[in-house]
C-alpha cells in the first residue's frame, strides 16, 4: 500500500503543479542576471553586467573573484571584488555582486544575506531591491514583487553613478511592473507598461513578444501579429508569429482560428524544425496522431539525425501504439545522446508494457538510470516508481515516488502517479490528480486522452458507489 505520508504529499504536489504552470506561463520580469545564468559557468558578464564595457578589456580582478567563490572561498571572492571596485568604481556595490554570485548557485541564504548587506551598505543603490523584486515574483508573492518595484522607482530615477546601470533598472522596473499587471491580467496597464520600456529599448525582441500577447489579450489580433512579427525580426530563434498565435487563439479555445495559424506557419516555414516541432504538438493535443506523424516524418526526412524530430516521432509512434517503430526512433536517440533523459524516460515507459519478460527488465534498467543520473528530475523519479510499482515492488516505488514530491511535477508525470493511486484503490485522489491535467493547455502532454479516460472511468465508478 502507498503510504498515507505520500498520499498527503501528493496532495500538495497538485498546488505545486498550478503554480509551476502558472509561473512558467508568466515571463520573470528580471531581464538581467545575464539572462538568469543561461550557462553552467559564471562569466565576468554575468557579474558586470553593462555597468562598464567588457569590449578589449580584461578583469582579472573579477576572473580571481569568480575562482575562489568556486573554491567556496567566499571571503577571497569578496576581496578581489572590492580590489575590483576600487579600480572600476561604475561596478556594482560587492555585496550586490556576491549576492548575484550566490544567485548563480542557487544559495538562497547567501543570496538573503548579501541583498540585506547592500540594502544597508548601499541604500541608494536600487539592484537589491529589483533582484528582491524577481525573487518574488518568481516565487509567486505578487504583492511584494509589486511593492519592492515600486520601492526601487525612485532610486532608479535619482540613481546618477552610471547612465549604463540606469538604464537597466529603468527597463527593469518597467518589464516587472508589466509582469505583475500580465498576472493580475490588467491588459491596459500591462500595455501602458510595454510601451515605456519599448521607448527606452525598441530593439527588444522580449518586449515585442510581451506586448503581442497583451494586445491580442485587448482583442487586437491584428496588431498582436505585428509585434510578434518585429520580436522574430530582431531574434530569429524567437517563435514563428503565427507559431505564437496559434497558441494564444488555442489557449482561448479558438481551434479553427489556432488551426488557420498553425497551418500558414507551417506551410511558409516547413523547414524550421521549431515551426514543424510546435505544429505537430498542437496536433498531438488535438488527437491528430496520423497528421502528426507525416509532420514528424517529413521533419525526420529533412534532419536525420535531429533530436528534435527522432523524440517527436518516436512520442507519436508511442502514442498510436506502434511499439517497434516508438523503439527505433528512441534507440535513434540514445545512440547519438546516450544521456537523453526524455528518451530513457519514454523508453522504460514504452517497455514496461510489453509482455515479455526481457523487456521489463530493461525498463527498470533505464527508469533506473535516468533517476540516478537525474535525481532532481520529477519525471525521472516518477517514471521509476512507476516502473517499480508495475514489477510489484512497491515499497521501491514509494521511495522514488518520496523522492519526485520534493520536485515540481509535470502532468504526464501526474497521470502517472494518478495510476498508481488508482490501483491502490485511492480513487478520491487520482481524480483529483487527474482533474487537474486534462484541460490543461500549457505544453506538450503526451498522456491527455489516456487521462481523461481514466477520469470518466473512475467518475462512473464513483458514481455507482
Amino acid at each position: 500500500m502507498i503510504s498515507s505520508k505520500f498520499v498527503s504529499a501528493h496532495a500538495s504536489l497538485n498546488s505545486k503543479l498550478l503554480a509551476g504552470l502558472l509561473l512558467a506561463a508568466c515571463v520573470a520580469p528580471g531581464l538581467s542576471q545575464a539572462q538568469q545564468a543561461s550557462s553552467n559557468k559564471m562569466s565576468p558578464k554575468y557579474l558586470i553586467g553593462d555597468a562598464v564595457s567588457l569590449s578589449n578589456r580584461d578583469y582579472p580582478e573579477i576572473d580571481k573573484a569568480i575562482q575562489r567563490f568556486e573554491n567556496s572561498d567566499v571571503l577571497g571572492a569578496q576581496d578581489f571584488l572590492e580590489r575590483a571596485k576600487e579600480k572600476y568604481p561604475k561596478l556594482a556595490p560587492v555585496s550586490v555582486m556576491l549576492a548575484k554570485m550566490h544567485l548563480f548557485y542557487r544559495s538562497a541564504r547567501g543570496l538573503q544575506f548579501y541583498l540585506e548587506r547592500a540594502a544597508t551598505e548601499a541604500p541608494d543603490d536600487p539592484e537589491a531591491y529589483l533582484i528582491l523584486a524577481d525573487q518574488a515574483f518568481r516565487a509567486q508573492r505578487t504583492t511584494e514583487a509589486l511593492a519592492l518595484f515600486e520601492y526601487a522607482s525612485p532610486l532608479v530615477e535619482k540613481f546618477t553613478e552610471n547612465t549604463k546601470r540606469k538604464r537597466n533598472f529603468q527597463i527593469r522596473i518597467f518589464a516587472g511592473r508589466e509582469a505583475v499587471a500580465e498576472r493580475r491580467r490588467q491588459w491596459d496597464q500591462a500595455r501602458e507598461y510595454l510601451e515605456q520600456w519599448l521607448a527606452i529599448d525598441p530593439e527588444n525582441a522580449l518586449a515585442h513578444t510581451r506586448m503581442g500577447i497583451v494586445l491580442f489579450r485587448l482583442d487586437k489580433a491584428k496588431e498582436a501579429l505585428t509585434s510578434l512579427t518585429k520580436a522574430r525580426e530582431l531574434n530569429p530563434d524567437a517563435p514563428h508569429p503565427f507559431v505564437s498565435l496559434g497558441q494564444l487563439f488555442y489557449g482561448n479555445d479558438e481551434i479553427e482560428k489556432a488551426r488557420k495559424s498553425f497551418e500558414k506557419a507551417y506551410n511558409e516555414d516547413k523547414s524550421d524544425a521549431k515551426v514543424a516541432q510546435a505544429y505537430a504538438e498542437w496536433l498531438i493535443q488535438m488527437q491528430e496522431l496520423d497528421k502528426a506523424q507525416q509532420v514528424a516524418t517529413e521533419l525526420r526526412k529533412q534532419t536525420p539525425d535531429a533530436i528534435s524530430a527522432l523524440l517527436m516521432d518516436g512520442a507519436v509512434a508511442y502514442m498510436k501504439g506502434q511499439s517497434d517503430r516508438a523503439e527505433s526512433a528512441l534507440q535513434k536517440v540514445l545512440s547519438l545522446d546516450p544521456r537523453n533523459g526524455q528518451a530513457t524516460d519514454l523508453m522504460a515507459l514504452l517497455l514496461i508494457a510489453s509482455d515479455e519478460v526481457s523487456d521489463k527488465e530493461r525498463a527498470l534498467q533505464y527508469a533506473q538510470n535516468n533517476a540516478e543520473r537525474l535525481p532532481n528530475s520529477a519525471q525521472a523519479n516518477v517514471t521509476r516508481a512507476y516502473v517499480l510499482y508495475e514489477l510489484g515492488r512497491k515499497s521501491e516505488a514509494n521511495q522514488s515516488l518520496q523522492d519526485a514530491g520534493k520536485l515540481q511535477i509535470q502532468p504526464d508525470s501526474t497521470f502517472l502517479i494518478a495510476k498508481i493511486l488508482a490501483a491502490e484503490g485511492q480513487d478520491d485522489k487520482a481524480i483529483a490528480a487527474l482533474e487537474k491535467i486534462v484541460d490543461q493547455k500549457a505544453g506538450l502532454i503526451l498522456f491527455r486522452k489516456e487521462a481523461r479516460e481514466l477520469l470518466a472511468q473512475l467518475n462512473a465508478k464513483a458514481g455507482t458507489n
